[in-house]
């Protein structure tokens, strides 16, 4: 019966064959999920090697994470969960179930194929998790250091049976080694360790398995040797880009047994043309935007079979950071949504889809956006037409009388110019970067006028998928400091924390009026999909007093943030 834990060996770390004994074993998981209807049951397995690195070995029966239980039961944990959590004794985990489509004969009645359990069924395998649970007690799995705080997924429709494509996108910042200082986070201790900490992060994505990854402060050496080779062994391919020689950049990362690369688009947002608006500074920002076409596994999933929908668009980016930077930021959101709509139409034009409209394609567009909710950059493309009234007009309006040095290179430190640095000693530079009121001159306000025109030019716009549906799963942490039903943070750093990351749909606008957030049902039913269900994502009530990474909480100081999405 006790399967579910035993030893084995890894070969591909040249320690040797399975008939060979080592010191330090490494520890086997069997993990199930039981899905509701016909959808069979699937079973996956990781290993958790002698550096506490979890790996996925397998998965039987359809390619799907432990996190994508669509009903009936909770989403399904191992026992060697990072964190543990009391509800885990109500989930099924040690006993294997093969799918229909899983491969070799079956015993007794209905070989091969699947079963739902029954109660009885259901109360055995959660009694035999318990008991696993009290054995772990005594296997020391993933060393206390390379732990993490795991979340579950908050779904909906769990009522509802799954008829599209289903997939799950994660947006997280993972905080690039060259960008550590230790004066910044004095409270990280071991965490921020590259050793250490590269092996909870690993470990998180494992855990997680999401099917699109959007990654921003890559480090491009991290990526070269060790991000792009572990991604592969997890089965997923991957792209990365940064500006020139810089040490870090965005990656996007996806499973390719549902999605192909089909074209790119690099964007260097200095360089971006946006109308009468130029740059304010150089910052040395860059997005990345991919087509990924379904594969047929994927598209096999639609219940339509005779859909015209090709794949996902899928873009990420990470913004100006300065806290003056809020015009810049804003101008840089209309080159995301630009840039975007440009390469929709080719790739449209490339798939010989001569439609009009953009219809073939999903697009999705995931980063950190440096900016709170009731902020310019996030309103100017959630909230259509764009009229800045209130704190989004006095921040902007400060930001338009800030003088960035000229030696900027986009970077945190700015050497000094002849006569000492403007930004820290010019003169009427303002002291805060939110001022209670601030009175804009003629030009201040012409520059914010202006791009308001520049935003209400362009017909396109973003909603985000938090934003829409995450008060129905956690109404207590949507809307605590914003009218826009977003979670209250996803960065908890030492000196400041906030909301500055997103998961975003991209639509054509018909210049109607967007200014009011969707509801759930509208959100659904124009774009063909339904959310199935949100990374939960902790109040500020919930986090600790020092900020993160910290050994056993969070490897960064962002925090992941994940949808799951089903297509239809």
């Amino acid at each position: 019966m006790w399967n579910a834990i035993k030893t084995i060996f890894d070969s591909s770390n040249n320690r040797g064959t399975e008939n060979e004994i080592h010191e330090e074993p490494i520890v086997n998981i069997t993990l199930s999920a039981v899905k509701e209807g016909n959808t069979p049951l699937l079973t996956s397995e990781h290993t958790i090697n002698e550096e506490g690195v979890m790996k996925e070995i397998k998965l039987a029966g359809e390619e799907k994470t432990n996190l994508e239980t669509a009903s009936g039961l909770e989403e399904v944990s191992t026992s060697t969960s990072p964190i543990d959590n009391d509800e885990e004794d109500k989930k099924p985990l040690d006993k294997t179930v093969k799918s229909k489509n899983a491969k070799g004969k079956g015993k007794g009645k209905g070989k091969g194929k699947g079963k739902i359990p029954s109660p009885e069924e259901i109360a055995k395998l959660r009694a035999e998790r318990k008991l696993l649970k009290e054995a772990k007690k005594e296997v020391s799995v993933i060393p206390p250091e390379l732990q993490f705080i795991k979340r579950p997924i908050l779904y909906l429709h769990e009522e509802e049976p799954v008829q599209g494509f289903k997939f799950s996108m994660m947006t997280y910042n993972c905080l690039a080694q060259a960008l550590i200082r230790r004066k910044l986070f004095p409270d990280s201790g071991d965490a921020l360790k590259w050793y250490r900490r590269s092996k909870v992060l690993l470990n998180e994505f494992t855990y997680y398995s999401p099917d699109i990854i959007c990654l921003q402060e890559v480090d491009h050496i991290q990526y070269q040797s060790f991000w792009k080779t572990e991604f592969e062994k997890l089965g997923y391919q991957s792209q990365y880009h940064r500006k020139g020689v810089k040490n870090h950049g965005v990656s996007i990362i996806w499973r390719r047994s549902l999605f192909t690369m089909t074209d790119k688009m690099l964007i260097e947002f200095d360089k971006e043309s946006s109308g009468n608006v130029p740059p304010r500074t150089t910052t040395n920002n860059v997005g990345l935007i991919l087509s990924l076409k379904f594969t047929p596994e994927a598209k096999a999933q639609f219940k339509n079979v005779e859909t015209t929908k090709t794949g996902i668009i899928i873009g990420t980016t990470h913004l100006f950071w300065h806290p003056f930077g809020t015009y810049e930021r804003t101008r840089q959101c209309y080159v995301v949504l630009n840039k975007m709509k440009e390469f929709m139409h080719r790739v449209n034009v490339l798939q010989n889809n001569n439609d009009r409209d953009l219809s073939h394609w999903y697009p999705f567009f995931c980063g950190d956006f440096n900016s709170q909710p009731f902020d310019s950059p996030y309103l100017s493309m959630v909230r259509k037409p764009v009229e800045y009234s209130g704190r989004a007009k006095t921040v902007i309006e400060c930001s338009t009388s800030y003088k960035f040095s000229k030696k900027r290179d986009g970077e945190e430190d700015v050497d000094d110019e002849e006569g000492g640095n403007i930004e820290k000693f010019g003169i009427d530079q303002p002291q805060t970067p939110v001022p209670e009121e601030f009175i804009a001159n003629g030009e201040q306000t012409i520059l914010v006028k202006d791009m308001e025109k520049l935003h209400n030019s362009l017909n396109m716009r973003a909603i985000s998928l938090y934003g829409v549906g995450y008060k129905n799963v956690h109404p207590e942490n949507a809307s605590i400091d914003n009218e826009c039903g977003e979670p209250e943070i996803s960065n908890w750093a030492h000196t400041w924390n906030g909301l500055l990351d997103y998961l975003l749909f991209v639509k054509e606008w018909t210049f109607s009026d967007c200014t009011k957030t969707e509801t759930l049902k509208q959100f659904e039913e124009s774009n063909s999909m339904r959310i199935r269900g949100f990374l939960r994502m902790p109040p500020a009530n919930e986090m600790t007093k020092h900020g993160q990474p910290h050994v056993g909480e969070y490897p960064s100081d962002h925090l992941s943030m994940l949808c799951s999405i089903e297509l239809l």
